[in-house]
């Protein structure tokens, strides 16, 4: 059993912020896959994601202990729990060596002997060059890039949804289809014709609002958000980035773990409208198997949450895991249900 795998399961309580000017808030901090996962005590709403590696103690032998993320624009956790502070040493020597190629070239004198090397790369193979950084960008920073994209989807005119009681119903979804951290948002406005759930990047995933008024029920949503998923599980959500960045930012995030806002300018609305691919069936009925999802609420619903139902429906009802039975636990009450179907009325 390695360090990470001992540790999973393992939580504790925390103080966070996003900068040292802010106020810090109670958290909850777990492990994730080579991640440290920072969420809202209350919602448990994912706040943050720290590269393991790349978790700084800026005050050794002192408590509390204060951590930072290297690079990570000011954030700052306290914590006071011997087993989680003790944990998160466990794993990080397990982790840190060998240390990741984009953290090596990130130091100076590094990154001007490898720079000729990867330009010819790129001249001569850029998916090679693309490959390359997709392989070495650590999760908090795919987590930041997808927040850059929501963003960006609002610089179109599209808005996030949130309420009181929209937003805990929401995290307790998420909680329930997933084995590890994601974030589900819920946005309105958004530029496409056909409304859909696209993974991002950074585990994030957007749902349509129009898509709550088209279900009929929380396992329906339930189901498009595991073929989401099970998409970006197919292929790299960062490759695509990459593409429509171009060689020269591509060449800067692996050197200088920034990409530049013009590089990200657009793709947002691009990545909305670019056609969708068919999941691969045996993992995404793997998936409904271990949500304890049956796929026949999917299929049964009146409007198609996905647009590939029409090809894979068919295979999805036959396939049902569950046999058309009910989960012994629903996805959620009828109270988070409504609450959720409401998200963006408050």
């Amino acid at each position: 059993m390695t360090a990470l795998e001992k540790y999973r399961k393992l939580e504790g309580p925390g103080l966070w912020a996003a900068s040292e000017q802010d106020q810090r808030r109670e958290v909850v901090v777990g492990f994730g896959d080579a991640t440290l996962v920072i969420s809202d005590s209350r919602s448990m709403i994912v706040l943050s994601h720290w590269s393991l590696p790349a978790v700084e103690r800026v005050n050794p032998g002192k408590r509390p202990a204060i951590y930072r993320p290297e690079g990570g624009g000011g954030e700052v956790l306290e914590l006071d729990d011997d087993w989680l502070i003790d944990a998160l040493k466990v794993v990080q020597g397990a982790l840190r060596p060998p240390r990741s190629i984009l953290s090596r070239l990130r130091r100076p004198i590094l990154a001007g002997l490898g720079a000729l090397g990867v330009i010819a790369t790129a001249l001569i193979l850029p998916p090679a060059l693309q490959q390359h950084t997709a392989a070495v960008v650590p999760m908090a920073k795919r987590v930041e890039l997808g927040e850059e994209l929501r963003l960006d989807l609002m610089q179109s005119g599209a808005r996030t949804c949130n309420s009181i009681y929209g937003a805990p119903a929401l995290a307790s979804l998420q909680r329930r289809l997933f084995q590890t951290p994601a974030q589900l948002v819920v946005m309105r406005g958004l530029p496409q014709d056909t409304p859909r759930i696209q993974h991002v990047m950074g585990r994030i995933f957007i749902i349509d609002a129009r898509l709550l008024e088209e279900a009929t029920s929380a396992e329906a949503l339930g189901g498009a958000l595991l073929i989401a998923a099970q998409r970006a599980a197919q292929e790299d959500p960062l490759r695509p980035l990459l593409r429509h960045a171009g060689l020269i930012a591509t060449f800067r995030l692996l050197t200088s773990a920034e990409l530049p806002a013009s590089a990200m300018a657009g793709y947002g609305r691009a990545l909305l409208r670019a056609p969708l691919a068919l999941p691969d069936m045996e993992p995404l009925l793997e998936r409904f198997a271990r949500a304890e999802v049956s796929t026949r609420p999917l299929v049964d619903n009146p409007f198609a949450l996905d647009p590939t139902l029409a090809q894979i429906g068919q295979t999805l009802r036959n396939a049902d895991p569950l046999q058309g039975e009910p989960p012994a636990t629903p996805l959620l009450t009828d109270g988070q249900w409504v609450s959720l179907l409401n998200i963006c009325d408050g």
